[in-house]
Parts: C-alpha cells; structure tokens; sequence
C-alpha cells in the first residue's frame, strides 16, 4: 500500500491559560511516573523516536520534513525543553516546550499509544501545566486541532485552558491506498 502526503484543510484551536494553577494538580491516577528533562545536546534519533512514537496516529508530519541539521539546531535550541514522562521506568510519553520571554508554548505533547486509555494522560498533563509555569511564564499556551486525539481539546478545556482563536489552515496529513 503506497503513502502519499496531502494537504487539507483542518481546524486548529489555539488555547491559552492565563492563570497559573491555585494548588499543584493531584497527581495520584499515576503513583509510580517521573517526568524527566532529557540533557542537551538531544540527537535527532531519538527525538525522533518520541515525535513519532507519539504523533504518528495524529498526522505529525512538521519535524519530519526538517532537514536533520535544522531539527538539531530546533529541538536543541535555548528556547526548548524536551522532556520524558515514565510510568514504572518505561517511557509512556514526551512533552515539548518553547521557553519565549512571556509564555511557555506546549509544542508537543503526548502519550505512547500503549498508554493511552489507561488513565495516564491527566496526570501527564496536569504534571505539563505544571512545568510549564514553573519557570515564571505570565501565560501557556497549547494548541491543538481536528486531527488530534477526540479527548484532546475537552481536557485542555476542562484543566483551565481557554480558547483563543479558531483558526482553519491547510495540514499535512497521510493517505494511504493505491494511487
């Protein structure tokens, strides 16, 4: 079966959370996690292997089509945090974040498809908002779109994000078939 990519038009949601949190979130639906910052330099391969691992259900196609040198140069810049989540010492997701003077943005972020369902992405989120405030940011941004998982946007929403804008633009996304 061939692969092809397209570009359609899809909806994206842009979202923002203006207050930080008054309590740490409870983060006990995942008792035995770490959420760990990986050390730079971060190579591409295994970078890689969390963007897909993760984004290949949801048509996450941006960093596959930088070349390998200005990935690199992205995924180790100042301005961005990769980071590890665990549950029982296996790595269950990652998170991306883009440190910029004002806010932090939630790149990426997401489970390992073994780990979706299990009640891990609450927690793993709720333990994202908290890193990324923890660093002084006067909002965070997240966005998301149609093409993510169906819980995405009603959990954003119901752990204080509010909607920004709505916005429809052309994505890349896979068809599969013969052509």
């Amino acid at each position: 079966m061939e692969e092809r990519i397209l570009e359609v038009p899809v909806k994206n949601y842009y979202l923002k959370m203006n207050m930080k949190p008054e309590v740490e979130f409870d983060r006990s639906d995942a008792p035995d996690f770490t959420f760990q910052r990986l050390a730079t330099p971060i190579s591409t391969e295994d970078y890689l292997f969390f963007y897909r691992t993760v984004g290949e259900a949801y048509n996450w196609h941006d960093r596959l089509l930088l070349g390998e040198s200005d990935l690199y140069r992205v995924i180790n810049s100042l301005k961005t945090e990769i980071f590890i989540y665990s549950v029982s010492h296996n790595v269950a997701g990652f998170a991306e974040f883009v440190r910029e003077s004002e806010y932090t943005e939630i790149l990426y972020f997401g489970l390992f498809p073994d780990y979706i369902g299990k009640r891990y992405g609450k927690s793993f989120l709720q333990t994202v908002i908290n890193e990324a405030w923890h660093k002084g940011s006067k909002w965070i941004q997240l966005n998301t779109c149609e093409l993510d998982h169906l819980n995405a946007l009603p959990t954003y929403l119901k752990l204080g994000f509010e909607l920004d804008k709505v916005v429809i633009e052309n994505r890349k996304v896979k068809q599969l078939g013969e052509f």
